[in-house]
């Protein structure tokens, strides 16, 4: 089977409302494909089934999984990539929305300043009207655009179709061994300078960093964290610390340590409660699976390849929905948040240039 035939058949599954997803991990070529056979909806808690999980933010709403059991798998080499236009000139931010950012990110910084909590992730969503939704070339353009990332296009008919590019790990393992990683503080990619990292991405940096390891330490036999270094994503940087570990299989599972890790203090904040009731009461909309994770599991083999959930949209044939936002501690400056939303918007933005008015 070529591409293009896959895609048309990836394209018919959809419109007998049937839930799929297709996907690539970072630095490969191949892309991996599971047609569910019927629209049953299958719960990934407690990761009981091969199969690709779909978690959202909140861990008390639903968890999805499409299972291997249940689901015709295929895999392709993909070629080529699509090329994307990171000049949009159809999006215009609006006023209102920038103002009601601005006091979301202010009302955080009074909760800092008033100790209550260290750092919370503020999040905001954007909606843009569609013309002419091309189910096939999304999965082009997402699957081709930037190899690093953890590319994905999913589908249920309980969730509607999400896609996405991110370049967070949240959990990697192999049999008893894992890996995870922190990622915090970001800047757009310049040709002509190295990145620089002030005090406040730093800060950050530290945050996630602790509170990962400080939770890991209680599940784990051993654990070895790296020194932070800058991580390119797209047209990103971010600082990226590397942690590596083992577990007693015969204590701990993979379910267990991804509870612990998510969410991580990168999309939620530190400490993890008091950030997630911060965002419950000031955000005002309901983040769905963006911020939460996803990726394929092997409960034979006691693998599996999870992604935050990041650089994300909800689509439809009329409407996309893109999810972004920035962590805040002391030294956030609300306007300086808001640009770097514009920035992390980039990425999907260029999927969509050829689909909008």
């Amino acid at each position: 089977m070529d591409y293009t035939a896959l895609l048309q058949k990836i394209k018919t599954h959809w419109e007998q409302q049937l839930p799929f997803v297709i996907y690539a991990a970072p630095q490969q070529t191949k892309a991996h494909v599971l047609l569910q056979q019927d629209a049953t909806y299958y719960s990934a808690k407690g990761f009981t089934s091969t199969g690709f999980v779909f978690a959202p933010f909140d861990n008390t709403n639903t968890w999805f999984c499409i299972p291997e059991a249940f689901s015709e798998k295929i895999s392709l080499e993909v070629h080529g990539s699509s090329v994307l236009n990171t000049d949009t000139p159809f999006f215009q931010e609006l006023v209102s929305d920038k103002e009601k950012h601005l006091v979301y990110v202010s009302e955080i910084l009074e909760n800092i300043k008033n100790k209550t909590v260290e750092k919370v992730v503020a999040t905001r969503k954007k909606e843009i009207s569609l013309t002419s939704f091309d189910l096939s070339e999304l999965i082009r353009r997402i699957i081709s655009m930037d190899t690093a990332a953890f590319r994905y296009v999913w589908y249920h008919p309980k969730t509607g179709i999400w896609c996405g590019a991110s370049p967070e790990v949240l959990l990697v393992s192999e049999g008893a061994n894992f890996s995870t990683m922190a990622l915090a503080g970001t800047q757009k990619v310049s040709l002509d300078t190295n990145p620089t990292w002030g005090q406040k991405e730093t800060f950050e940096q530290q945050l996630v960093t602790q509170a990962i390891t400080t939770n890991l330490k209680k599940i784990t036999t051993s654990l070895k964290v790296s020194s932070p270094k800058t991580h390119k994503a797209g047209s990103l940087y971010h600082i990226k610390t590397q942690i590596k570990g083992a577990f007693d299989i015969q204590k701990t599972t993979l379910a267990k340590i991804a509870s612990v890790l998510h969410p991580t203090p990168a999309v939620c904040g530190s400490p993890r409660d008091s950030a997630f009731a911060i965002i419950q009461q000031l955000e005002g909309y309901n983040r769905e699976f963006y911020t939460g994770f996803l990726g394929p599991l092997d409960t034979k083999k006691n693998t599996a390849q999870l992604y935050v959930n990041l650089r994300c949209m909800k689509i439809s044939p009329t409407k996309a929905t893109l999810f972004v936002g920035g962590g805040i501690t002391l030294d956030s400056s609300p306007e300086q948040e808001w640009q770097e939303t514009k920035n992390k918007m980039t990425t999907m933005l260029s999927v969509l240039d050829a689909m909008v008015p």
